[in-house]
């Protein structure tokens, strides 16, 4: 692949995640020969991905950070070769996450296209979540309801993540999806809730798709004709008592 062709690797459906599946022999070594940027998780959900710059992190169900072997196995992650088209710097309060995700839909070219998100900034407040490694099957749906929340107050960090739109949601997380790691590198998520003072963004529009299928017995035989909007925005959104 181009390093620089602008292309969104999948390494597999994001449907297939939801529904369940979560061990694949997709390496972490395999995903970032398409990208030094992005996010997804581990085999067993085992922590939240996070690649920036080259550089992989796993944010663990406890909240501890660590850099992961290359050859870590995970079941959904989406990535690029990140190289900024587009930025916009934001010197103003946030009130929250709603905002900032309405404000991202604002300042994209399109609604229609794909891009990856490349957020430093300083934040009054910061909520992430990982969860715990599983040890048997349940729905992505059930799984974040065990969540653990992450808190911090008076952050400096980065958010990255991708946009992407409705019509690709079998395939990817519809909407705004970001991670967030802290400067020192000691705290990070998947970004619930934040109140950011200060921004810079970082925009790359993404022109073209790959993704791979698994090939696991599991994948060819699960049945993914069932809309899983609705699971995946439980999955991904803050608890509505936490909020």
């Amino acid at each position: 692949m181009d390093k620089f062709d602008d292309t969104l690797y999948v390494s597999a459906p994001v449907n297939s995640l939801v529904e369940g599946i979560y061990r694949e022999n997709k390496t972490l070594k395999q995903v970032m020969r398409n990208g030094d940027f992005g996010l997804g998780t581990f085999n067993d959900l085992d922590g939240e991905l996070m690649l920036l710059g080259g550089k992989a992190y796993q944010i663990t169900g406890d909240g501890r950070v660590n850099e992961p072997d290359k050859d870590a196995c995970t079941p959904f992650a989406c990535v690029t070769h990140f190289h900024e088209m587009l930025s916009e710097e934001i010197n103003y309060n946030i009130e929250d996450f709603d905002r900032l995700m309405a404000m991202i839909k604002e300042i994209v070219p399109s609604k229609n296209m794909m891009y990856a998100l490349w957020i430093d900034g300083d934040f009054e407040s910061m909520t992430v979540r990982s969860v715990a490694k599983q040890d048997h099957y349940r729905p992505l749906a059930e799984v974040a309801k065990d969540q653990q929340l992450f808190m911090r107050n008076g952050i400096s960090g980065t958010l990255a993540g991708f946009y992407t739109p409705d019509f690709l949601g079998s395939i990817n997380v519809t909407g705004t999806h970001l991670h967030f790691l802290s400067d020192d590198r000691s705290y990070g998520g998947h970004l619930l809730n934040c109140k950011p003072i200060r921004m810079r963004i970082g925009i790359q529009i993404l022109k073209s798709l790959k993704m791979d299928l698994p090939f696991s017995f599991e994948y060819l035989t699960a049945d993914f004709t069932r809309n899983v909007k609705e699971d995946l925005e439980v999955a991904e959104k803050m608890p509505k008592k936490a909020k």
